[in-house]
Parts: C-alpha cells; sequence; structure tokens
C-alpha cells in the first residue's frame, strides 16, 4: 500500500513557524495583509497562492509570494516532528511505502526529516516547489511507486488536503492533531478520522 502523507501538522508542529514565514513573506512583498492564525485553520485549500489571495496579495504577484516563503524554509527552517511519528513511519513503513505530498518547500522537507531521523521510512517528498496540485502530486507519487488509487491512501490535517486526495480517486484519511479543526475535516467526509 502506498501511504502518502501531509508534512505541516500531520507530521511535524509547524503551525506557529510557518505563520511567522507567511507573515516575513507578506511584509518583504509589501502588499495585502499579514496572515492570521485563523487563516491557515479555516482556509479552504492551504497553500502558498490561496493563502497569498486571502491575505489580498495580487495575483500576479503570489507565485512570488510562494517563492518567498520557499525561500524563507530552506533558509531558516526550524520544526520538530510530533512526538511518536517516528515510530509509527519505522512500524508503517514495514509493510507499505511511504511518500510526503506537501505544499512545503521539499529541501527543507527533507532536511526535517533527516534531523528528525524519519528519512529512513518516506521514499519521497514531493513539495509544493515541484509544481503541480497537491491532486498531481499524488497521481505522480502513485505512478512511481506503481499504486493504484484502491491501494492509496492520502493522510492530511486540511480541507484542501481531504479534497484533493478524493479528487486525485484516493481514499483519505484526516487527522485531528493538525492546523484544522476535527469537525471542519469530518465535513469533508474523508473515509477515516484519527
Amino acid at each position: 500500500m502506498l501511504l502518502l502523507f501531509d508534512y505541516d501538522g500531520v507530521i511535524v508542529d509547524s503551525f506557529n513557524r510557518l505563520l511567522e514565514l507567511c507573515i516575513e513573506a507578506q511584509r518583504t512583498l509589501g502588499h495585502g495583509r499579514a496572515p492570521k492564525a485563523d487563516d491557515f485553520r479555516t482556509i479552504e485549500n492551504l497553500d502558498f497562492d490561496s493563502v497569498a489571495e486571502l491575505i489580498g496579495i495580487p495575483a500576479d504577484l503570489a507565485a512570488e509570494f510562494s517563492a518567498t516563503v520557499f525561500s524563507l524554509q530552506k533558509a531558516s527552517w526550524s520544526v520538530h516532528a510530533f512526538p511518536e511519528i517516528a515510530e509509527v513511519f519505522r512500524e508503517l513503513s514495514r509493510n507499505h511505502t511511504i511518500a510526503v505530498v506537501t505544499a512545503s518547500q521539499t529541501q527543507a522537507v527533507e532536511a526535517t526529516l533527516h534531523h528528525e531521523n524519519l528519512h529512513t521510512s518516506i521514499a519521497a517528498v514531493l513539495g509544493g516547489d515541484s509544481g503541480g496540485s497537491k491532486a498531481e502530486r499524488i497521481a505522480l507519487a502513485m505512478d512511481r511507486f506503481s499504486a493504484t488509487a484502491r491501494n492509496t491512501l492520502m493522510t492530511g490535517d486540511a480541507i484542501s488536503d481531504i479534497r484533493q486526495g478524493k479528487l486525485a480517486g484516493v481514499r483519505t484519511v484526516a487527522v485531528s492533531w493538525g492546523f484544522q479543526d476535527r469537525q471542519l475535516l469530518a465535513n469533508e467526509n474523508p473515509d477515516f478520522v484519527i
């Protein structure tokens, strides 16, 4: 089975740090308003282009906002895995292939996975900087690991993770310890809630 996991809020406790980086990116661009914690908790599509739109950054600068966040992540990313995630991943990787599908910057994610000793359990990271929607990156992961939709699960902590998993035709798992509220996620009818 192919087990796909979102990164922020699922594997690592990055809520505050990611909010800080988005505030810094907005300040650097000098457009829109500073993002707030509630923006992350309620946004329907939790990716940097959508955050840019929500906080009033002009559409022609959304890609620059995302690139600025990626650059900041690469330069100063310091977050930690949730307790016991490493053990869960070690156990799951014995019988399944694990990959990360995230909006975050690939190298920053990989660095954290190494630092937190998770890299040996994870076969691939498909970050937001690699382009395409999360559904497209889910399809890419399925292709890369010869998986079918039937034997693939997408696990996330945001409405968009569940929606993108469904769009890709895979089963979905919502986790209740991440960015968005359990009830908000349950309203998307994931196949499982943890």
